[in-house]
């Protein structure tokens, strides 16, 4: 299955094309520019991998939580693209790639997602598999819920909000950010999500964990 996917939830913008098999050609750009950028990234992206859009399968993209802004230009590129081309879409939860591939035997993944407002998206993911909910919160909070956790690596674009913490706690640290990791875990997790669910809705939309700003 060749996936197109893309991720618009942060001020990087990453793309990505996966082939049949595992071969992944990605794109990423730093900026807040997502509704002038992301369609060139896609054309570059198609192009180093050799295809165009009529051999793509399935669409995907990240649709949250993150930036207002960015997951609406991402979702609505996404539904475009689906319906002029006729092909599927999914939207994958941004927190779920983030933590993608980080397991390992006997530590928590904890993704990290600046919120603004000194609060933090986030989740506790074990095996590969999240424990509770997606979560809104402070940075003193998070900490407060992983005080029994023996290890934990943070990941994401803002994993280095707990550098100061993971230096202070054995057991804690803070990986570097992955942009291609977290596109291959958009379109393993796409992948999987399709074949068992299939397709998004027409109403499907952005996954807000507060109530949009305006504009």
């Amino acid at each position: 299955m060749n996936i197109l996917v893309f991720d618009t939830s942060t001020d990087l913008l990453a793309v990505g094309v996966k082939k049949s098999g595992d071969h992944m050609i990605t794109k990423v750009e730093s900026g807040f520019r997502h509704s002038e950028t992301l369609l060139p990234s896609i054309e570059s992206c198609l192009s180093e991998a050799s295809v165009n859009l009529r051999d793509i399968d399935l669409i995907a993209c990240a649709r949250g939580p993150g930036s207002f802004t960015g997951l609406r230009i991402g979702i609505s590129t996404a539904k475009g693209l689906s319906l002029a081309l006729g092909l599927p879409w999914v939207g994958v939860p941004t927190l779920d790639c983030m933590a993608f591939g980080w397991e390992k035997p006997g530590q928590s993944v904890v993704p990290v997602l600046d919120a603004r407002k000194n609060r933090v998206y986030s989740a506790l993911y074990r095996g590969g598999q999240r424990m509770g909910d997606y979560l809104d919160v402070s940075q003193a909070t998070l900490l407060a819920a992983l005080d029994g956790e023996d290890e934990v690596s943070f990941v994401g674009p803002d994993a280095d909000l707990f550098s100061d913490y993971a230096l202070e706690r054995p057991g804690f640290r803070v990986e570097e950010d992955d942009p291609e990791k977290r596109l291959l875990g958009l379109a393993t997790l796409a992948e999987i999500q399709f074949r068992e669910k299939g397709a998004a809705g027409e109403m499907e939309g952005p996954l807000y964990l507060r109530e949009p700003e305006i504009g």
